[in-house]
């Protein structure tokens, strides 16, 4: 662990040596005529390509200004966190100028600290190529940051452009490694018009070779990076397909794969719209105004947006979809950097679309930032009402910064507000004076209702969530990678060929999924019989004869306990396989579109909102989110099944 002491130098190049770093005698040096393990250039060449540029950006865009001495300090404890651990530096900080303008001051804090980074280079016994060394040091500067400020390189710079543009070099489906298979299986396909779909690939397949390799020890990032590539590519996949006994390859060529922002639109015979809405990417406002407008024009009366599970993605796309439900010239979201030195407020440009439907969002634990700006916005306007259970608190603006070929900094530049002017952020510093005070009182815009800041957006409904048991992470293969939905699904329609669109699991085919994960040697183990377990470990010899029969009934009573915990799960787990069911069957839109016909929330908001009387009276709540149920709620140790 890297140790400051702090020292001040003596003598006529005192100047000098208070900007040169000490490294204590712990830190191995190889002897003094042995040439340096990696020519300097290279190091000189990481430094000034990425690590310095990164600190300009951090210095000069980050919301909350960072001093140069701190910036400095945070990339050296990461260059000292690739050495060996006995490995320790002196930077006094004291003995420096620190009447220069910033740049300058850190631009002369950072010349040290390249100094640092090539005695490292070049003379450390254990030695860490350079690229290394200079991404510890840029991690180091991460850590002070927020956890929303990331510097993404190649497959995290793949991975979000993927999110936020919607498309990428590939093949079409989602993938998960699987045990005790050991292969990566095809979870499900984006869509039906992807190369991977067109050239008879089917969701449930397992990939156990791309391109001749095995895919036995890949991480799903390793082989999402080997299956992805320029568009007119070709890459071969090795196939296991359930009912089909051999191996057999299939080649597809790489095109630009297109995801859409829409999961599913659809109209009850209530006339109730609904429209899923997974992520916010470029045209996500155009997507959902074509889908509002096919949807009124087969007779939607009510609106339920859904933006659960949607983590967010560009502000503007967030402002231009409230801007179909708000009048013009309606504050959405204003931003503030660097203490509310720079404001930029977004309002509506047009007249709304659809400004008199009644309307609920739906939200819960993963809905985050643009989510959080479209609910709040339509919550603090009384537009309409915001049901399911309080969203993450994502309450900060990111701006993508180039930084070289290979990398770019996300950098959190402002924290953004909701009309009524509260902060609902939950992880940025809490020193920060951009982030409200939860005590803080604000009110709704028309009705003058009570909102709170810094926890999320509140909903005004608290929604029913589906709750899982032990029973249920364990069969849905968590920690284990071994899921027995999963497995089940990808063979049910070779072993029952009548599967038709229609299917719903049943008691019958709940035994017969019982069955078949006892086949593949499923045990459920309650918390209980852990424990029982961890007696019978100690419990060892012939002093603790007596104790063996008293465990075995133990046991046995468990055995009863845990019965009954399939019982209590049995709605949840014939909800799952009809949904996996129909997924590997026939898509995730087929699955989708059972699934909006038994989801708790969705029942909830068409009930409220079948009911003009039972809707209006929502309005009349003085102070929104402060039910104590809904706190407990948010704590519970069991997560919402998704």
């Amino acid at each position: 662990m890297s140790k400051f002491h702090p020292i001040r130098p003596s003598g006529p190049s005192a100047k000098e040596s208070a900007l040169r770093f000490s490294l204590l005698l712990l830190l191995s040096f190889l002897p003094a005529l042995a040439p340096p393990a990696q020519a300097a250039p290279s190091i000189d060449q990481e430094y000034k390509t990425v690590l310095w540029p990164i600190a300009q950006r951090i210095h000069e865009f980050y919301f909350e200004e960072l001093s140069p001495d701190t910036l400095m300090h945070a990339a050296a404890r990461g260059l000292f966190a690739a050495m060996d651990p006995a490995s320790e530096y002196e930077i006094d900080t004291d003995a420096m100028s620190a009447s220069a303008p910033p740049r300058k001051i850190l631009a002369n804090r950072f010349t040290t600290l390249m100094q640092v980074a090539k005695n490292l280079d070049e003379q450390a016994f254990y030695h860490t190529p350079a690229d290394t060394l200079i991404r510890f040091g840029i991690a180091g500067m991460m850590q002070i940051l927020d956890p929303y400020s990331v510097h993404l390189e190649k497959r995290n710079l793949d991975n979000f452009n993927i999110q936020t543009q919607g498309k990428y070099g590939g093949l079409g489906f989602r993938i998960q490694v699987v045990r005790p298979d050991s292969a990566i299986a095809v979870w499900s396909l984006l869509h039906n018009d992807t190369p991977a779909a067109r050239a008879g690939i089917k969701s449930g397949d397992l990939i156990v070779a791309i391109d001749g390799e095995s895919t036995k020890e890949l991480s799903a990032g390793d082989a999402a990076d080997k299956m992805r590539g320029e568009p007119g590519t070709p890459v071969t996949l090795t196939l296991r397909r359930a009912g089909v006994d051999e191996l057999f390859d299939l080649s597809i060529v790489r095109e630009e794969v297109r995801m859409g922002s829409i999961a599913i639109d659809t109209l009850f015979p209530d006339s109730t719209g609904y429209i899923k809405l997974d992520r916010f990417q470029r045209n996500s406002s155009g997507e959902l105004r074509d889908s509002l407008l096919k949807l009124r024009a087969q007779g939607m009366k009510r609106i339920i947006l859904d933006l659960r599970g949607n983590g967010g993605g560009y502000l503007d796309e967030a402002v231009d979809i409230v801007d179909l439900f708000l009048p013009e010239e309606r504050m959405v979201v204003f931003t503030a950097g660097r203490a509310f030195r720079d404001t930029t407020k977004y309002l509506t440009s047009k007249p709304a679309l659809f400004a008199d439907e009644p309307m609920v969002v739906l939200v819960n634990g993963q809905s985050a930032s643009a989510s959080e700006i479209v609910a709040g916005a339509i919550q603090d306007w009384d537009r309409g009402l915001v049901l399911g259970t309080s969203t993450v608190g994502k309450g900060s603006v990111q701006q993508v910064v180039p930084i070289d070929e290979y990398s770019e900094l996300k950098l959190t530049m402002a924290a953004w507000h909701t009309p009524a002017g509260r902060s609902i952020d939950k992880r940025m510093r809490k020193d920060s004076t951009l982030v409200s005070d939860p005590s803080t009182i604000y009110t709704t815009l028309i009705l003058g209702r009570t909102v709170r800041g810094g926890g999320g957006i509140a909903p005004d409904i608290k929604g029913t969530t589906r709750k899982g048991n032990r029973l249920w992470w364990q069969l849905s293969g968590f920690s284990s990678l071994n899921n027995q939905f999963f497995n089940y699904a990808r063979q049910y329609q070779v072993t029952h060929p009548e599967l038709s669109r229609e299917f719903r699991a049943d008691k019958k085919t709940l035994k017969e999924f019982r069955n078949f994960s006892a086949a593949r040697e499923f045990d459920y183990v309650s918390e209980a019989e852990a424990h029982v377990h961890e007696l019978e470990e100690v419990a060892q010899g012939d002093d603790f004869k007596e104790l063996e029969k008293p465990i075995k009934n133990l046991i046995e009573k468990i055995d009863k306990v845990e019965e009954s915990h399939w019982q209590e799960n049995e709605e949840l787990i014939l909800w799952r396989l009809t949904y996996a069911i129909l997924e590997k069957a026939y898509g995730v839109k087929q699955a989708e579109a059972y699934n909006v016909t038994v989801d708790p929330q969705i029942d909830e908001a068409r009930a409220v909102l079948a009911v003009p009387a039972d809707y209006e009276q929502w309005f009349q709540v003085e102070e929104i989110g402060v039910d104590s149920d809904d706190t407990v709620a948010q704590d519970d140790d069991e997560p919402d099944v998704q």
